[in-house]
């Protein structure tokens, strides 16, 4: 997930590049389905990269709601992409986990102040935090968690000494089956803390593998009931679980949409264990869009507990991270060229994007399956967003 950070300052230098190509068309449209479908069709078509795409638009106002995909979802049987073709969220699955811990908190059951080692057991963080001689290990909050200001090293992307990331790791042994409590492990003996905690702000799944292990303390439940009794169920999320951990309600359409990296197909390492509440959702994009309507408009928790989670601290810019949720906002200078509103929700390392534009009351979902580039659904947004702004 730090490739999205890192690599996400890249749109400002390729926005000129970016705006035109984005312009370059004056094909005419009947409608804005008709928009939809063509600008999904060629951005597919346009980039060799992307082997398959889903888009999910909904106007709050009930204007406009349209769903479409493009490319081919399973290279294995050429089996088209759809609509409704379940798909990794990968590290969306954050704001799900947050908005557990969120909905604990209004029930009094947890304090985002707690240290992790309230609800934690010794042998599992004690250690995970040395910085500088001094051990905060039982000190990280809850808060320093949800807001990746821990400093606890990232055990997806960081890589020990003379060693390599876990997701090249993966790359390399596609077979291998992790636990939780290993990619735990790794961060706590492999990896170093980046900086004292409270004093800085560093994107790290384990920070979130640690909160999904708090949620299960606190509720005494498997963390994929959690998610079914919190926001599955009640939302009517019927093609909507966690990878290997639970099923959905309802058969899914068909297998979940592969995943490229570049040229390689690594679908299969997404069920792999590691993957859990930093970043293990399987849903669809119209899915994804109801679970985060119903979240903006107080469905899920209260309205003051929404803004809480909007407490934006710096993290690489133009992004912003709150408490398990991201925002995109430009300088207003820059926002001239690329006039992109600023953007809440969250995106994933494998290309998949859950935001809501309040200056347009839009609400936007899908992935393009390649962890190779984090721009390309920035400038399918935009797309988007260039579609729908005359029609405000």
């Amino acid at each position: 997930m730090k490739r999205i950070i890192k690599t996400t300052t890249i749109l400002i230098v390729a926005t000129g590049l970016s705006i035109s190509l984005l312009g370059c068309s004056d094909r005419s449209f009947d409608n804005l389905s008709q928009e939809m479908e063509y600008k999904v069709s060629e951005f597919v078509e346009n980039d060799k990269s992307v082997r398959n795409c889903v888009l999910s638009v909904m106007k709050d106002n009930g204007s406009f709601s349209w769903s479409g995909a493009a490319g081919i979802a399973r290279q294995d049987g050429q089996v088209p992409m759809t609509k409704d073709t379940p798909i990794f969220i990968s590290s969306i699955t954050k704001l799900y986990t947050a908005t557990a811990i969120m909905r604990l908190y209004e029930k009094g059951a947890v304090s985002l102040d707690d240290p992790m080692s309230k609800y934690l057991p010794v042998g599992l963080i004690d250690g995970i935090h040395v910085y500088k001689g001094k051990d905060y290990s039982r000190e990280i909050t809850i808060k320093e968690l949800l807001s990746h200001t821990s400093g606890i090293a990232d055990y997806y992307t960081e890589k020990p000494k003379d060693g390599k990331n876990l997701f090249e790791l993966i790359l390399e042994e596609p077979e291998r089956l992790w636990t939780v409590d290993e990619t735990i492990k790794r961060a706590r003996d492999d990896l170093e803390p980046n900086f004292q905690p409270g004093t800085d702000a560093s994107y790290s799944d384990t920070n979130f593998q640690l909160l999904g292990k708090v949620i299960e303390a606190i509720t005494g439940k498997p963390l994929h009931t959690v998610y079914e009794d919190y926001f599955f169920r009640p939302l009517g999320l019927k093609h909507t679980w966690l990878t290997g951990r639970s099923e959905p309600q309802s058969a899914p359409f068909a297998a979940p949409a592969d995943i490229f990296h570049k040229d390689m197909i690594i679908t299969s390492t997404r069920s792999n264990g590691a993957y859990w509440a930093d970043g293990g959702i399987v849903s669809t994009a119209e899915e994804c869009i109801i679970f985060l309507k119903a979240l903006n408009e107080g469905h899920l928790i209260k309205n003051d507990t929404l803004k809480m989670m909007h407490e934006w601290k710096k993290l690489e810019f133009p992004l912003q991270y709150g408490f398990g949720t991201m925002c995109f906002k430009l300088p207003q200078f820059m926002n001239t060229i690329a006039k992109i509103p600023p953007l809440w929700g969250h995106s994933g390392s494998t290309g998949s994007f859950l935001y809501y534009s309040a200056d347009f009351d839009l609400y936007m979902a899908g992935t393009i399956n390649q962890t190779s580039s984090n721009i390309k659904p920035f400038i399918l947004m935009r797309k988007v967003i260039k579609a729908i702004q005359p029609r405000r």
